[in-house]
Parts: structure tokens; sequence; C-alpha cells
């Protein structure tokens, strides 16, 4: 994987953990921020400082992809020489060093300079790739060197093969989901507890990704004009800047007891412990809430295909997206902070009927690997 952000990271961790678990002792596993592990630190720093900006301006960034899906082989061809073709050597390296069986990849980046090496190296190993975008298609996962393609539905599945996957390597598997990410979670009251939440309030959960990107203090604001007392989880991820904010706006926010955190790695009890998410619609977070069954309310999408993950829990009527509208938000809130709106969403989650792929992808990499 790449760690831009979770939506390359969690699949990555997921189908590893479900891999280990399923077939204990069969393989050395190992999980690696690809282009910086192999050595190319420089070309690494300045994909995930252009990923950074990108995410603070959407508007700029859904016109850029547009773009580069309308000018498909140009940008595809300045994306390798910027950004993979300085890590191509080190990835040789690393292959003739690790000799590695089968990839699992998760990131076009990660797959370009593996697919380049493994030409230059004459390695035979298979490589998988996991299109993160789980209903739209973006022109650098254009792989059709890859020796296996998977999707998390059957509409990406068709998108692919429009542009150059062949069908006969497309496989299709629900969104794969950290086998423990339910079950390891500790009891809710402890949680709470650590965490300082108040007795008798509903608790908001505030996610906007690794880079915690947006302009959180204006939709804190919303909130406490509902006059509603409430708890309010802030994740701030590695962004320390608002890390630093949020704790200097506590005692202005009245009716919100507010804990600010910065990198956590226990989502899963952070998502449990809450009434309603607020998150970025990327794709593992949101699938995450998802299969809590918690109702979700989107910020602004950074991408197209995030606004196509927002689409489709919105349609389902588990989730409202705010368009990047602090008031739009607060009405969001309001409503599904609502008893009798919660139940409907658990009823609609319950119809849904959602599936984690963890395990079906595993059966399937172990399949090709032990072949």
């Amino acid at each position: 994987m790449i760690e831009a952000g979770g939506g390359h990271k969690s699949p990555a961790k997921a189908v590893m953990d479900a891999l280990g678990k399923a077939y204990p002792g069969r393989y050395e596993l190992r999980m690696m921020d690809f282009i910086k592990d192999v050595g190319a630190v420089k070309v690494d720093a300045s994909h995930k400082q252009s990923w950074k900006a990108m995410l603070e301006h959407p508007t700029l960034t859904h016109m850029l992809f547009q773009l580069e899906n309308a000018l498909a082989p140009a940008s595809r061809a300045v994306m390798y020489r910027s950004m993979v073709a300085p890590a191509v050597p080190d990835t040789v390296r690393f292959i003739k060093s690790y000799r590695p069986d089968l990839v699992y990849s998760t990131h076009f980046f990660a797959t370009m300079a593996l697919v380049e090496a493994k030409r230059r190296t004459g390695a035979s190993f298979p490589i998988i790739t996991y299109q993160t975008e789980m209903f739209t298609f973006h022109a650098p996962w254009r792989l059709p060197d890859t020796d296996w393609y998977i999707t998390a539905s059957e509409r990406a599945a068709q998108t692919a093969a429009r542009h150059g996957i062949a069908v006969s390597k497309i496989k299709v598997f629900p969104y794969p989901i950290r086998p423990d990410f339910l079950e390891s979670r500790r009891d809710k009251a402890t949680v709470a507890a650590e965490l300082g939440l108040g007795e008798g309030r509903k608790t908001v959960l505030f996610s906007f990704g690794n880079q915690g990107a947006g302009m959180i203090l204006q939709y804190l604001l919303a909130l406490d004009l509902l006059n509603m007392p409430l708890n309010v989880i802030v994740v701030a991820g590695l962004n320390k800047s608002i890390k630093t904010k949020l704790d200097a706006s506590a005692s202005i926010l009245t009716h919100l007891n507010m804990i600010p955190l910065g990198f956590v790695d226990n989502m899963n009890e952070l998502i449990e412990a809450a009434d309603l998410c607020f998150i970025k619609p990327g794709p593992a977070t949101m699938m995450e809430c998802m299969h809590s069954r918690k109702p979700i309310i989107f910020s602004l999408a950074a991408t197209p295909c995030e606004q196509a993950h927002a689409n489709y829990a919105v349609s389902r009527g588990v989730a409202k997206y705010s368009s990047g509208n602090a008031m739009a938000f607060g009405m969001a809130a309001k409503h599904f902070l609502k008893d009798e709106v919660q139940e409907e969403v658990a009823r609609r989650y319950e119809a849904l009927g959602l599936r984690n792929g963890a395990a079906d992808i595993a059966v399937f990499v172990d399949k090709i690997a032990t072949s």
C-alpha cells in the first residue's frame, strides 16, 4: 500500500490479517508503505505532500481528476515519469533481494513500479491489484499488466473492463474490513469513561481522514447552535494545527463536551462509542461506519470517487451529504440524533445486509499463491 490515507492502508491490512487468520503459519506476510519502504523516500514524500495539498482544495481536485481522465494516456505517462519511474530501480533491488511469491497492491503507483520491475528482472510472481475506488474509475487505475484485478462492486468491474482491463482478470468481492474490527472493541462503558464522555449525552464523531483536512471549527459551531448537550470526539489525525485550534476552542462551545484527539489506532472503539459519524467519504472509514451500523454525515468529497461513495450511502437512507455547508451539516445532525431516526437507520442497515469481503479475498489470494 501507500500510506496516503486509510483508503489504501485499510484494505491491505484487512486482507493480510484475514490471510494470516485463515492460514496460520503458511505465509510470511509483510505490509509495506511501498515507495518509501523500497528506498525512494524523496519520491514518496513528494507524492504524499501533493495528496495533502489536493485534500485541502477539493474543488480544484475534482477538476484535476476530470482532466486526468479526459487525458488518460498523457496523465498516466506524466504520473509514471514523475512519481513512479524514479522508484523503479529501488523496486528492482527489492524484488531481487526479497523475492516475493505474490504481491497484493492497493495503490496504482505501487503496481506501476512492480509491473516494470517485474519486466526488468524476469520475475514470475503474480500481482493482485485492489482498486480502492468502489464505484468509479480514475485514469491511473488502468493497469492491464496486473495479473488479477479486484473491485468492490460490479459497477466498478464493468468500468474497469471498459477501460481496458481484461474481464478474465477481474474479480468482485465485498469491501474488506479488518476481521477483528467489530470483535476487538473494548466494553463501550470503559471507552466512554476513558474518553471522558458525559453520561446522558449523544455522541458525535468527527473524522476527516489521516490528514484531518477540512474546516472543522465551522461545523462545531453549527453543532453548538443546536443547543443540545453533546459529546463530540474530533479525530484530527496528523493535522497538529487543527488539534491545537480545537484545544483552544473547547471553552467557547458551551453545549459541547469536546474530546480532541490526534492520530488514533482505535477507530473501531470510537465509532462504536458514537451515535453519529461525521466523516470524509473515503471508502475505508465509510464502510467501517456502515458495518458498525451508524448514521453518517459526509463532509465535502475530495474527489469524484469519494462523491460516488457518499452517493451510495445516501441512496440507502443511512447517510446525508453536507456539501461542505455547515448549516446543512447542523440540520442533518439534528435529524440523525433523534431516537426514532436512529431506529429507522438500524432497520435500513438490517435490510442492506452488508458483507465483509476480507475472508473471501484471503481465500482467493491463497488460491493464486498456492497455484
